[in-house]
C-alpha cells in the first residue's frame, strides 16, 4: 500500500494545482493520503483513499511542533521551518495509521510531489508497479550518502534521500518507538532536526533493520531500488 500526505503549511493554496500534476502520475495505485478536513474534497481519485486528519493530532507532529528553541543553522528559512520539519518527521506515523487501516505486509512512502524530480515518468510508473508486489524483510531506503561522514542536527544528513522508503509491516512499530524517542529526546535537550536525521541515528541503533541502496533526488530513488 502506498502511503503520502498533503498539508498545506505554508499556507499558500495556489500551490495544490502544481503539486497534484506532480501527484496524477501516481493516482492509479492504491494508496492512502492523509491531508487536513479542509482539503479532502479536493481529491477524486478512485484510487485513492483520502484521510482528513487535523496535523496537530499526530503525537510525532505534535512533539516537533512543541520545540521553541532554534532551528538548525543550515538551512532554508523560507522552506525549513518549523512546521515544515514537524511534518517531515510525521512520515512513519502516517504509515502507522494506515497500517491500522488496511491489512497489506507491505507499505510504501511516496511524498506527494516526488514526481518533480522524476524525468522519465514511465520508467518510474513501471518500478513503481514492480514494487507493489514485491515482498520486503527490511526498511529500504534510498540514500545519497555513505556512512561515516560527519554528522551535524544542524545540516541536513543525506545519507538518506527522505522522500521515498518501502517497511515491511512487522517494522513499522519498532520504526515508529525510536523516531518517537529520538525525535522526543532532540527537542528537549538537542535540536529539533529533520527526519533523515534521525532516521540515521535509528540505522546507527538498530544494527540491520534498515537497508540502504544508493539512489539521489532523482530518478534513482525509484528505479535503484
Amino acid at each position: 500500500m502506498f502511503v503520502t500526505c498533503y498539508y498545506d503549511i505554508y499556507n499558500k493554496p495556489e500551490n495544490f494545482d502544481l503539486y497534484s500534476q506532480w501527484f496524477h502520475t501516481v493516482t492509479e495505485f492504491p494508496m492512502i493520503l492523509f491531508t487536513d478536513p479542509s482539503l479532502v474534497s479536493k481529491f477524486n481519485f478512485p484510487m485513492v483513499t483520502v484521510v482528513g486528519i487535523p496535523l496537530e493530532t499526530f503525537e510525532l507532529y505534535s512533539i516537533a511542533h512543541k520545540y521553541n528553541v532554534e532551528l538548525p543553522s543550515h538551512r532554508s528559512e523560507l522552506k525549513d521551518t518549523k512546521d515544515f520539519l514537524a511534518l517531515m518527521n510525521t512520515k512513519i506515523e502516517f504509515i502507522k495509521r494506515a497500517s491500522e487501516m488496511v491489512e497489506d505486509d507491505t507499505f510504501i512512502w511516496i511524498d506527494y510531489g516526488i514526481f518533480k524530480i522524476i524525468t522519465n515518468r514511465e520508467l518510474a510508473f513501471d518500478k513503481l508497479k514492480q514494487i507493489q508486489n514485491m515482498k520486503y524483510t527490511h526498511i529500504t531506503i534510498p540514500g545519497c550518502w555513505d556512512a561515516g561522514l560527519h554528522y551535524s542536527n544542524d545540516s541536513v544528513y543525506w545519507r538518506f534521500c527522505g522522500g521515498f522508503f518501502v517497511i515491511p509491516r512487522h517494522h513499522i512499530d519498532t520504526f515508529y518507538d525510536y523516531s518517537k524517542n529520538v525525535l522526543t529526546d532532540l527537542c528537549t535537550q538537542h535540536k529539533l532536526t529533520w527526519e533523515t536525521n534521525i532516521w540515521y541515528m535509528i540505522e546507527q541503533k538498530t544494527h540491520g533493520i534498515i537497508q540502504w541502496y544508493s539512489a539521489d533526488h532523482n530518478d534513482s530513488i525509484i528505479l535503484n531500488l
